[in-house]
């Protein structure tokens, strides 16, 4: 008989279950909750929320986390049921899915993922989520989305209002002035793309400008000898931006349509899988989650975070996870910001297949994962009806 241990990355929860009697039910009476609030427990390493029996509740309390125990002296079926829930993991060879429970139980600890970030992430991840209708058309998928906000309003009445305000017996008015220098009308440019231009290539140059401004190198620093910081144009924690873009690209004049990944410290692509264009935008829509208005960009960036990059020094950090959301953030908005310089457009969605996307990849999703995809190139001459159309004046005639 192996060994056994309970895995500390996992999370319980007391919720009121219902008694279901189908007579009640047709008579019109509500169910009833039972005497007793059910276990559920979230369990990280399998990134799913389980059911605890109490005889399996009983077994997991008893089995420690810090140390192996021998697996004869708990209930057999109970251990199972345990062990395919990645509540408890097991020492010997196993079964393939017992040993990818282990070695992500082991692999969490040992890039000091802390409990609450690992238990967000995993437990909010997507796969095979396709928001699309049977057409996949834009203007279906647009009424779908006013429709979808008329029916919030009508569940839940008007939204809290788009801006706070406070009252006070001191107010500075500021003068507001307007800037006209080439870097304010860059800002003021900026906005979120929905319709790319299939017939226009996005140009090389292009291209190159966008990987070099915003995922390239543009210094490098030192302290310690083999503890390299690096400069790009958006800011990260401790200098270690551990956010790697591996681009999808569709339709960029002399480049092959296919998934790259970005050598940032040899301005350089490396190719991992040739596509065509149709299978490039089909691909990239995927890992959005069927957004096919970003699909067709010209080029989607995933970013990547290599997790332990950042962990290493904000060891088992509460805000860790937090900083590499914003390294994405940082790099999305300087992506907007060099595309709209370029005449381009440009869109982020955290809306993403993350496991589809890492198998994809082949990352382990613990050491390195997705979180975000970004995306650019030429607009299409008439904007998607799903892009809001903004004018300076307040729609109720109020500022």
């Amino acid at each position: 008989m192996g060994e056994l241990r309970r895995t500390a990355h996992a999370f319980f929860s007391l919720e009121d279950d219902y008694v279901l009697d189908a007579d009640s039910l047709l008579q019109g009476i509500p169910l009833t909750s039972s005497d007793e609030a059910r276990i559920v427990a979230m369990s990280v390493l399998t990134g799913e929320r389980h059911p605890i029996a109490r005889r399996e509740w009983e077994v997991l309390v008893a089995i420690p986390a810090d140390r192996w125990v021998q697996e004869d002296r708990f209930d057999p079926q109970a251990v199972k049921n345990l062990l395919d829930k990645g509540l408890i993991v097991g020492d010997g060879d196993g079964d393939g899915a017992g040993r990818e429970l282990r070695e992500r139980d082991a692999a969490l600890t040992a890039t000091a993922w802390h409990p609450y970030a690992s238990l967000y992430h995993y437990l909010t991840q997507w796969t095979g989520v396709d928001i699309r209708d049977g057409d996949g058309g834009d203007a279906e998928l647009a009424a779908e989305t006013a429709a979808g906000v008329r029916e919030l309003v009508a569940d839940h009445g008007l939204p809290p209002t788009e801006l706070p305000y406070v009252s006070s017996a001191h107010t500075v008015v500021l003068p507001g002035r307007s800037r006209s220098e080439p870097f304010y009308r860059t800002l003021m440019q900026r906005h979120t793309t929905r319709a790319f231009d299939p017939e226009r290539p996005m140009e090389l140059d292009d291209l190159d400008a966008v990987l070099r401004y915003v995922f390239g190198v543009h210094g490098y620093a030192s302290r310690v000898e083999g503890v390299v910081c690096v400069k790009r144009t958006s800011p990260s924690g401790g200098g270690l931006h551990p956010i790697t873009a591996y681009p999808i690209i569709a339709n960029v004049e002399g480049i092959a349509p296919g998934l790259y990944h970005y050598n940032a410290g040899e301005h350089a692509l490396a190719l991992i899988a040739g596509l065509s264009t149709e299978e490039a935008h089909e691909l990239a829509s995927a890992f959005m989650c069927g957004q096919s208005y970003f699909g067709t960009a010209h080029v989607s960036f995933v970013l990547a975070a290599r997790f332990y990059r950042n962990q290493w020094k904000y060891r088992r950090h509460p805000r860790a996870y937090a900083g590499i959301i914003m390294d994405a953030a940082h790099l999305s908005q300087t992506l907007y910001l060099v595309a709209a310089e370029l005449g381009l457009g440009a869109f982020v969605t955290i809306g993403i297949n993350g496991r589809d996307i890492e198998k994809r990849l082949g990352l382990d999703g613990v050491e390195a994962g997705p979180v975000a995809v970004c995306g650019c190139g030429p607009r299409a001459e008439r904007s998607s009806p799903l892009e809001p159309r903004f004018t300076p004046d307040h729609p109720a005639g109020a500022r």
